[in-house]
């Protein structure tokens, strides 16, 4: 009888409480999207001039008369000559303006130049990776975003902006380019986020995610809905998203992507201190509520970094354990294994977010791979959904056992998998041989997912 008595007073008690701050709880939320509206078109401002700065430049040096004659008469010097020519023209221009990742390819001879020199010769046959430029080519476009991750400066993720090169005639000679690394717009963007509570992206034409301040979101989350907004240049689409959530899409006609602020007002300062003392008031009422209800939330996969050369939910070996067995340069120490393996889950981010089964998929995935790869190798947790896998066996094998393992996947797990096979060259670090192999993967990825790539 008490009990029943004291959850009653209790049940009267919350609902006279919230009846009260309701009025306010609704009354800050109006205030607050008013007040975001304007953040977001001062985070809009900033990223445009974020952006804007290289986007001057890159237009500039496609019509700069020194690459312009450079590139036209580049046969009538020697290699040494001409890589110089175009060495110290683009280290004035990182000098000047502080971008790195600064470039030149001709198209006559597809070298690549930096500020440091040739870098390489672009072929987009033999190296996948460099499938870019052709798809630029092809495009027909005059200037065009790309985000990728530049092979010059240790595969860091950069948003490369891309322009073509002409004479006067119209015909291609090149293509010049600067990259704005990723961090640096992460860096950007993260400021906004924490100090106003917001998540901020930059989304392409179908959703997927070009920038984030989680890497992992990359090329590998989606936020459809946004587009479904159908956002114009001019002015931000508002749209409301759950109770008191809302988002912001306008679109970036410069970079051709859609910026995207999501938040959440309940949270805004106005109103944490009341609901604060709410929380505190029935503090007693929502541990008798949940032993009623005794619900539970199955959680989704949470990515603890961990300081042990073991993982902990998959009992793999990590990076730690890779760095104690091969030293701090990483260097293979036996000619055992034959081939290395990279994979990841495709769009494992969305998956773990909204089925909440980014653990059991993980497990599942990697008994899969275990019994792929089974005493002929090793299985190492990389990072989150991404693994790797030193091999006995030659990529030709690796090849065909990992085909069955896409398949085994797919078919029973209902995720797919993508997967990088590279032949181990002993000459070079592990890491190299990783980026060799995350070269592939993303190539599959860039083609939906779910294969296999190879590269002798």
């Amino acid at each position: 009888m008490k009990h029943k008595i004291f959850t009653a007073v209790l049940l009267i008690a919350i609902g006279t409480t919230f009846s009260i701050l309701r009025p306010s709880i609704f009354y800050n939320a109006q205030n607050d999207a008013s007040k975001n509206q304007l953040i977001a078109s001062h985070i809009y401002d900033s990223i445009s001039k974020c952006v804007g700065v290289p986007f001057t430049i890159t237009r500039t040096m496609a019509t700069d008369r020194f690459l312009y004659k450079a590139l036209k008469d580049e046969e009538k010097y020697d290699e040494g000559e001409i890589a110089e020519l175009m060495t110290e023209y683009l280290s004035s221009i990182r000098n000047k303006f502080g971008y790195i990742a600064t470039f030149v390819i001709s198209d006559k001879t597809k070298r690549y130049y930096t500020p440091r020199g040739i870098s390489k010769i672009v072929d987009p046959k033999e190296a996948p990776y460099d499938i870019w430029y052709k798809l630029f080519v092809d495009s027909g476009k005059d200037l065009a975003l790309d985000t990728d991750r530049d092979q010059v400066n240790d595969y860091r993720w950069t948003v490369f902006i891309n322009a073509r090169i002409t004479d006067s005639d119209g015909k291609l000679l090149g293509v010049c380019g600067i990259g704005v690394f990723m961090d640096e717009l992460q860096d950007l963007i993260f400021r906004y986020e924490t100090e106003y509570g917001l998540k901020i992206n930059l989304v392409d034409h179908e959703g997927l995610v070009q920038v984030d301040t989680d890497s992992t979101n990359i090329e590998n989350a989606f936020i459809s809905e946004a587009i479904g907004d159908k956002a114009g240049p001019d002015s931000f689409v508002y749209s409301e998203k759950r109770i008191g959530g809302f988002r912001f899409t306008r679109y970036m006609p410069d970079l051709e992507w859609y910026l995207v602020i999501q938040g959440y007002p309940l949270q805004s300062e106005s109103i944490k201190k009341e609901i604060l003392v709410a929380l505190i008031y029935f503090f007693l009422f929502a541990l008798l509520l949940i032993t009623i209800c005794k619900r539970k939330k199955k959680a989704p996969h949470n990515f603890i970094k961990n300081s042990l050369p073991e993982d902990f939910l998959t009992g793999l070996p990590n990076r730690n354990y890779l760095r104690d067995s091969y030293g701090e340069l990483g260097i293979f120490n036996t000619t055992r294994y034959k081939s290395l393996i990279m994979f990841d889950i495709d769009r494992f981010k969305v998956i773990n977010d909204t089925r909440g089964e980014g653990d059991a998929i993980i497990l599942a995935v990697v008994e899969r791979a275990k019994k792929t790869i089974g005493d002929e190798g090793i299985l190492f947790r990389w990072s989150g959904d991404e693994f790797v896998a030193f091999f006995e066996a030659d990529v030709q094998e690796a090849e065909k056992r990992f085909n069955e393992f896409c398949k085994s996947v797919s078919e029973s797990l209902d995720v797919t998998v993508s997967v990088g096979i590279v032949t181990v060259d002993l000459s070079e670090s592990i890491k190299t041989n990783y980026h060799r192999a995350v070269q592939m993967c993303y190539v599959v990825k860039e083609n939906g997912g779910n294969g296999v790539k190879v590269r002798v």
